[in-house]
């Protein structure tokens, strides 16, 4: 092939192996000859070179886009072959097709390429024997691999999902393994709270959470009474789920695992920007012909690292990004990182996309709403329930309808102005997506296992309340995560 791809194909490419896969694109080794490929990965931060220096490890394959006529697969890579330069598929370094979440062995494609989660569950393996361990976590393949390692290692590990965030046939694997599951993705709102409740009943002595719901429901002793009592210590791994633990009267040690360097710098910044933009993108260019991104004006709201990588992703892909930021200091983070910046109301009602990274409740207030313009996009990355306030619209005479997508909305206002809500406004990349790429979930499960490393090893010895990972601890699961990327 020697005409360059323009950027829509280049950007279908990316998500062809994005959605295939569920890998890391910053940090990986890709090869192209493609300028435009190339420099789009770039972008997005990958270590880009010629098809003839392709080079890797077992591990740590490369990713090869074979796009000249008669393209095929490189053994020993991940292939994307695109003959000409229009997809045809993605090609394990065996040879096998991958398509995406539905793929059989999705589970076992997954734990492959966690090494970092996979050594640390065996080293914990005369620490944990015999011990319970719960696991509050979005039920996927990467959270099913954790699960298995853990029983694997000795645990007694039992499993709760929320119903957006569970994945039925992950499930029946975890319970076909005799770890039991208290999920059901169809439950209502007060059904998802019993199996919350059976899950906790479990007395587990370990609890690892994630937007800690069930690290607060154990304290409330009325609902679920003797669980408090039964729980050693327990590990949160979310900003949003550490927040309010801050002002929360703890009972029992909890490690702070989000503050990590390794989990927070990574899972929030690469990890949530890279899933919530291929997400984004899939959800608004169902037919896939590319997503006219290039030249849209995209707000994100919060410049955490959540918000950094999702304007840092937006930019990569030739969106003129707008950041909105209440903190003078990440304010001026955004400015010199070369972002507008600018109040709410003044960016919304050019916004083509609006993009809150914040993990707080009504960020998209009514008002910014109302400022949008027609068929703008409204989409949450990651975060708490009511970060959009649709509540307060549906209130005030707005309709929210179904569009015929099951992930995307209308919210139309009293005047007739329709708005595209992505997922009812929760977190775009783990309800219709899946979640994180498996490098960053291996980083971060990595330091959940450390935490867990913690509480077993200095049992009765911690305090109630928020415990930082300890630093040597924290390095050692970048350390391991830059070895398996083959960058030390």
């Amino acid at each position: 092939m020697n005409r360059a791809l323009d950027p829509l194909a280049a950007q279908l490419l990316l998500r062809a192996y994005a959605r295939a896969t569920n890998m890391l694109i910053a940090g990986r080794s890709f090869a192209t000859d493609d300028p435009t490929l190339a420099a789009l990965l770039r972008a997005f931060g990958a270590h880009v070179g010629p098809l003839s220096d392709a080079e890797g490890t077992p591990a740590s394959p490369p990713v090869v886009f074979s796009l000249e006529e008669d393209a095929t697969p490189r053994p020993g890579a991940i292939t994307v072959l695109a003959p000409g330069g229009v997809f045809r598929a993605v090609i394990a370094p065996d040879g096998r097709i991958i398509t995406g979440p539905g793929d059989e062995g999705r589970i076992e494609w997954a734990r492959a390429h966690m090494p970092v989660t996979e050594v640390a569950a065996r080293a914990l393996a005369p620490l944990v024997a015999g011990r319970s361990v719960g696991l509050s976590l979005v039920l996927e393949p990467k959270t099913a691999a954790l699960a298995l390692m853990l029983s694997e290692a000795g645990a007694r590990v039992s499993v709760f999902g929320w119903a957006s965030e569970t994945r039925e046939d992950v499930a029946a694997r975890l319970r076909d393994a005799d770890i039991p599951v208290f999920a059901d993705s169809a439950a209502s709102r007060e059904r998802e709270w019993e199996l919350a409740r059976e899950f906790l009943d479990q007395r587990s002595e370990f609890l690892l959470d994630d937007g800690s719901h069930l690290i607060r429901l154990a304290h409330e002793t009325e609902r679920c009474p003797g669980v408090l009592d039964a729980l050693v210590g327990a590990a949160e791994e979310t900003t949003s789920g550490l927040r309010p633990l801050r002002s929360f009267d703890l009972h029992i040690p909890v490690m702070a695992s989000n503050d990590a360097r390794s989990k927070t710098l990574f899972d929030n910044g690469y990890g949530t920007g890279q899933s919530c933009w291929t997400t984004i993108l899939d959800l608004i260019d169902p037919r896939g012909v590319g997503a006219p991104v290039a030249g849209m004006s995209v707000v994100v709201i919060g410049y955490g690292d959540v918000g950094r990588g999702c304007a840092r992703f937006g930019a990569a892909l030739g969106a003129r990004v707008t950041v909105v930021e209440l903190d003078p200091v990440r304010a001026l983070q955004a400015s010199m990182d070369g972002f507008a910046v600018a109040s709410l109301e003044e960016a919304a009602a050019s916004g083509g996309m609006l993009i809150s990274a914040t993990g707080e409740r009504a960020t998209i207030p009514l008002s910014a709403l109302e400022a949008a313009p027609e068929g703008a996009i409204v989409t949450v990355a990651g975060g708490v329930d009511g970060e959009v306030s649709i509540d307060e619209a549906v209130a005030a005479s707005w309709v929210m309808a179904e569009s015929g997508d099951p992930h995307v909305q209308t919210l139309t206002s009293p005047s007739g102005k329709t708005l595209r809500v992505l997922e009812r406004g929760e977190g775009i990349n783990y309800t219709a997506g899946e979640g994180n790429p498996i490098e960053i979930m291996d980083m971060s499960f990595g330091v959940q296992l450390a935490s867990l490393r913690e509480l077993l090893t200095h049992e009765g010895e911690l305090s109630p309340g928020l415990h930082d990972l300890p630093r040597e601890a924290d390095d050692a699961v970048a350390a391991a995560a830059l070895g398996a990327l083959s960058l030390s």
